[in-house]
């Protein structure tokens, strides 16, 4: 099987697996207070520090905080829950763990985007100088999951500032794929997550500022600084801080092999005019290519590509597998049709040129008639 959904989920690094099948060997509960206990707590405490230190906090002076929760929805949950008590503002193209409270807060202030999916930063200046709040929260995300379109976080970050608002970014695709690093950034909060980088479904972290006086959204044991409680996943929770440490070392060499791949896939689509090739003049993460193509459905595509041993994704899947209308296209202008024949290409740095020619072969196979 060809694998071409790493946005989805990727591969578990080799290293990482190695180190997960030492760790099964042993039982591991942070909160017990005997011998194997307190070895687990070390393992948890030696991960948080390879995370904060992969995106550039200190862990010595404590202005960062690693709260490891089991995903990246619930770590969004988690700091938005916390600020229903205040103003929200967010874009119309966030991961739909941000998005889908607009069902249960009815005043949440949308930040609408431009035609390749940038955020407006004199809309969000609008909408915050209206504010008469004393809470604010913006959530605008670093690199969108179906685009792959990279924001101008730090500029938002100062608009932000200026009206006295707290800025949290969904950074879950980002992490791993470009250079990340959450002080030069200037948010306040940041969400990223294991299994987007080489370590292990299972856990995710809010890397927030210190001083935040967060309420937990699971309650019981206190664990996680009492903003998460729940015994830790600790075979997750290792796998994570391994994988961080080493996608932070290795991130130049995996951005130019995912890059000079995207370049050669959007080089060869671009000769068939019937071909959107979307946002492809704005910063984009090097390994996505979202296209479109007008007349198709994709969800018969995908069923193609996957006849031949490809898995791709839609634009618009949801949480079930079917194919919905994408929020995302349709913040940025794309009618039901067109969001409907979006496919998603995401690659990973593990992959080769030859990756690249198998799905070329097999897109035009199976978009013959499309292409003429």
């Amino acid at each position: 099987m060809l694998y071409l959904d790493h946005n989805a989920t990727t591969n578990v690094h080799l290293k990482v697996k190695d180190l997960v099948q030492d760790l099964l060997k042993g039982t591991h509960n942070p909160s017990s207070v005997h011998t194997q206990g307190r070895v687990a707590r070390s393992i948890v405490e030696v991960a948080r520090n390879q995370v904060m230190t992969s995106v550039g906090g200190d862990i010595y002076s404590k202005e960062y905080q690693v709260i490891f929760t089991s995903s990246g929805t619930e770590t969004n949950n988690l700091l938005m829950k916390n600020y229903y008590d205040g103003e929200i503002f967010i874009s119309n193209i966030e991961h739909l763990s941000i998005f889908d409270h607009l069902k249960y807060k009815d005043d949440i202030k949308i930040i609408k985007v431009n035609s390749d999916g940038i955020v407006d930063s004199c809309h969000l200046e609008a909408l915050l100088s209206a504010s008469n709040s004393n809470k604010k929260l913006v959530s605008v995300m670093l690199a969108n999951n179906e685009t792959g379109v990279i924001q101008n976080v730090k500029e938002l970050v100062k608009i932000a500032k200026k009206y006295g608002a707290d800025f949290h970014s969904d950074c879950v695709q980002a992490v791993g794929k470009i250079p990340f690093n959450i002080k030069e950034l200037g948010v306040d909060f940041a969400t990223i997550s294991s299994h987007k980088l080489g370590g292990m479904q299972g856990s995710s972290a809010l890397v927030a500022k210190s001083g935040y006086n967060l309420k937990a959204m699971i309650i019981g044991g206190g664990q996680e600084r009492n903003i998460r409680s729940g015994t830790e996943n600790v075979l997750s929770i290792a796998s994570f801080g391994m994988a961080s440490s080493i996608a932070s070392q290795e991130i130049n060499d995996r951005y130019y092999q995912m890059k000079k791949l995207q370049n050669y896939l959007e080089q060869h689509l671009s000769k068939y005019k019937n071909v959107k090739i979307l946002s492809q003049n704005v910063e984009r993460l090097p390994n996505t290519t979202l296209i479109v193509v007008p007349q198709t459905y994709a969800q018969t595509k995908l069923i193609a590509f996957d006849l031949r041993n490809i898995a791709l994704s839609s634009g618009s899947a949801c949480s079930s597998g079917k194919i919905g209308k994408s929020h995302v296209l349709s913040a940025m202008g794309f009618n039901g049709n067109e969001a409907q024949s979006a496919i998603r290409i995401s690659f990973s740095y593990e992959q080769t040129i030859n990756d690249v020619i198998i799905f070329i072969k097999a897109f035009e196979e199976i978009y013959s008639q499309e292409l003429i």
